[in-house]
C-alpha cells in the first residue's frame, strides 16, 4: 500500500496531520494493511467541500484542477486578500450582527485564455478588476460582506456542469451564494449554464451579453442594452445622418456564435430593406472558438465592398477581428472618393481600434467607425459628461488596480465597467435584503436563515431595483447608480430582465470635426414603454 499525504497547496502539514503521517509508519512497520484519511480539520485553514485554494484563499471552483492564466495573478492575489478581509472582519464580530454577515458571489467566467480561446485574456483581466473594485467598494461600507469565488468555466466556457453542481451544493453552513456574475460571450454554452442556474434558483447576472435572445425567466439579469437596443439606436442615429444609403454586410459565419448570430438578424431587420444588405453582404470565419478560421481573411469582403461601391458596411461580428477588416480596407482604398463609414455594436471601444497607427490609416483612407456603445471612453476624459455613479468608479478602480499593469487604456473597452456595474447590483441588492431581515427579526430569537432563502430575498431585490425616479429631481432610489450610467429592473416593462433605462451611446473614431450630429438626449432602453421616468444623466 501506498500512502500519500500531501499538505494543502500553499502551507505545511499541521501538527495533527504530522501526528496521522506518524501513526500511518507505525502501522506500516507492523505490518498492518490499514487506509488511514487524513480528516478535515476545519479551522481557517479548510476550504468548503468543492472549493479548491487559489492564490492562498478558499475561492477556486473548477472541472478539475483549477488553473489560471499568470497574467492574472496580481488580481487574484488581491482578491485574495480582500476576501481574507471580509472573513476576519466577520469573524471579529465588533460590529455585532452585521459584521457576522458574508455572501458570495461567484464569478463564472474562463481564468485562462489562448489565440481561439472564447474570451481574449485582456477582456477577462479588465473585466475581473472591475468586479474587485466593486467587492472592495461594497465591503467599505456597512452591510454584509461580499467575497468572490471563482468558478472556472474553462477557456472555451464548456465546462460548466461540473462547476454548476458545486455551485448549487455548496455546504449551508457557510456564507451564502447569493448569485453568479460573469459570462463575458453570448455562446451555446453561456445559455446552458444560465439556464442551468436558473433550474437551481441561482440568480446570475450578464455584465457584457449583449445577444437579444439570451434569456432564462426571471433569473437572468443584464446590465447591457441588448443587440437589439444597439441597432435601435444607430437606425436613429443614421436616420439624422446625410448618407447615400450604400450598404454592405460584413458577417462572422460562425454557427456556435450566439451574439454574430443575434446581431445579424437585428441588422438585417433594421437595415436590411433600406440599405439592400440580403444583397450586398459577404462572410468570414471568426478566430475564436471551435469553429475558428485563419486571422485576416478578409480579401473577399473587402473587394465585393469596393465593387458595390459601399459608403456604409454594417459589422457583425467580433472586436478583436475588426482591426484587420480595417487594415485591408486602408490598404484597398476603394477609389471611389467617398468617405466610408463601419457601423458596428459594442461594449466600448478597445484601444486596437483606436491607436495612433490605426488612426492614421483610417484618417487616411477616410474610414470612420460608428460604434453603438454602452461605454463611452470619452468620459475618462470629461468626466462632467459621466454619469453619476462614474467617478466613484475610477476612484474604487485606481485604488484597487495600483502597481498592476492592465496594459494600454483598461477602461476604454468597457469591461471594467460592465463588470463592476454588475457585482454592484448585487452588493445593492444584498444591503436591502439584509435590512429587512434585520428590521423584520428585531427583538426576535430568530435562528440564522437558510442559504436558498437569503438567495431568495437577493433574487427578489434584485427584480425590484426598479429605476423610474418618480419625479425626483437627483436619480432613483432604489435602483444601480453605475458607472456606465443609472438604470434597473422592471419584470413588466422587460420580462426578460434586460436593463430598464440604460443609455446607448453613439461613439464615432476618429471623431468628425465639430463633433459630429448627436440628439440631445441618449437612446434609453425601453424608453418609450417604461410607466415611470428615467433617471437624468447620461
Amino acid at each position: 500500500m501506498r500512502i500519500s499525504l500531501r499538505p494543502l497547496p500553499g502551507r505545511p502539514l499541521g501538527p495533527g496531520e504530522k501526528a496521522v503521517a506518524v501513526l500511518a509508519c507505525l502501522l506500516l512497520i507492523a505490518g498492518v494493511v490499514t487506509l488511514v484519511t487524513v480528516p478535515d480539520w476545519g479551522g481557517k485553514d479548510a476550504c468548503p467541500r468543492g472549493v479548491q485554494r487559489v492564490e492562498g484563499a478558499c475561492m477556486g471552483i473548477s472541472a478539475g484542477e483549477f488553473h489560471h492564466d499568470p497574467g492574472l495573478t496580481p488580481l487574484l492575489r488581491r482578491l485574495a486578500e480582500q476576501n481574507a478581509d471580509a472573513a476576519d472582519e466577520g469573524a471579529q464580530g465588533s460590529e455585532g450582527r452585521d459584521a457576522r454577515q458574508r455572501r458570495r458571489v461567484a464569478l463564472t467566467m474562463p481564468f485562462s485564455s489562448d489565440e481561439t480561446s472564447a474570451v481574449p485574456l485582456d477582456l477577462l483581466r479588465h473585466g475581473l478588476a472591475g468586479a474587485l473594485a466593486a467587492q472592495r467598494a461594497a465591503n467599505a461600507r456597512s452591510g454584509p460582506k461580499l467575497e468572490l469565488l471563482l468558478a472556472d468555466l474553462g477557456k472555451d466556457m464548456k465546462s460548466w456542469e461540473p462547476v454548476v453542481r458545486t455551485l448549487g451544493t455548496l455546504p449551508g453552513d457557510g456564507p451564502p451564494l447569493i448569485a453568479t456574475v460573469g459570462l463575458p460571450s453570448s455562446t451555446s454554452a453561456s445559455r446552458q449554464t444560465i439556464e442551468a442556474l436558473a433550474d437551481r434558483g441561482i440568480p446570475s447576472i450578464g455584465p457584457v451579453i449583449t445577444s437579444s435572445d439570451m434569456n432564462a425567466g426571471r433569473y437572468f439579469f443584464k446590465t447591457s442594452p441588448s443587440n437589439e437596443h444597439f441597432t435601435d439606436a444607430l437606425r436613429r442615429h443614421l436616420d439624422a445622418a446625410e448618407d447615400s444609403r450604400r450598404g454592405f454586410l460584413v458577417l462572422d459565419e460562425r454557427a456556435e456564435d450566439t451574439y454574430s448570430r443575434d446581431l445579424e438578424k437585428r441588422v438585417l431587420a433594421a437595415f436590411g430593406d433600406r440599405y439592400e444588405l440580403k444583397r450586398n453582404s459577404a462572410s468570414y470565419v471568426g478566430t475564436r472558438g471551435d469553429e475558428a478560421g485563419t486571422p485576416n481573411l478578409f480579401r473577399i469582403p473587402v473587394l465585393d465592398i469596393c465593387a458595390s461601391k459601399s459608403d456604409t458596411v454594417f459589422y457583425a461580428g467580433r472586436d478583436e477581428d475588426l482591426p484587420a477588416l480595417v487594415e485591408r480596407l486602408t490598404e484597398a482604398r476603394c477609389g471611389y472618393g467617398r468617405p466610408l463609414r463601419i457601423v458596428k455594436v459594442g461594449i466600448g471601444m478597445p484601444p486596437q481600434l483606436t491607436g495612433e497607427t490605426v488612426t492614421k490609416r483610417m484618417h487616411k483612407a477616410g474610414i470612420r467607425l460608428v460604434n453603438a456603445a454602452a461605454y463611452d471612453p470619452a468620459w475618462q476624459r470629461d468626466s462632467d459628461a459621466a454619469p453619476p455613479g462614474f467617478d466613484s468608479f475610477r476612484s474604487w478602480f485606481e485604488r484597487t488596480t495600483k502597481g498592476i499593469d492592465l496594459g494600454d487604456e483598461p477602461l476604454d473597452d468597457g469591461y471594467a465597467a460592465m463588470y463592476h456595474d454588475a457585482v454592484r447590483a448585487v452588493a445593492e441588492a444584498s444591503g436591502l435584503a439584509y435590512e429587512d431581515t434585520s428590521a423584520a427579526a428585531e427583538g426576535k430569537e430568530n435562528g440564522r436563515p437558510s442559504a436558498e432563502r437569503v438567495r431568495k430575498d437577493v433574487h427578489n431585490k434584485l427584480l425590484n431595483l426598479n429605476p423610474d425616479s418618480r419625479g425626483g429631481e437627483s436619480g432613483c432610489d432604489p435602483c444601480i447608480e453605475g458607472a456606465a450610467g443609472t438604470y434597473g429592473f422592471n419584470p413588466r416593462t422587460s420580462p426578460d430582465l434586460w436593463p430598464v433605462c440604460k443609455s446607448v451611446h453613439i461613439v464615432e473614431h476618429p471623431e468628425p470635426e465639430g463633433g459630429g450630429k448627436r440628439p440631445e438626449e441618449p437612446y434609453r432602453t425601453y424608453g418609450k414603454s417604461f410607466s415611470g421616468k428615467c433617471p437624468p444623466g447620461p
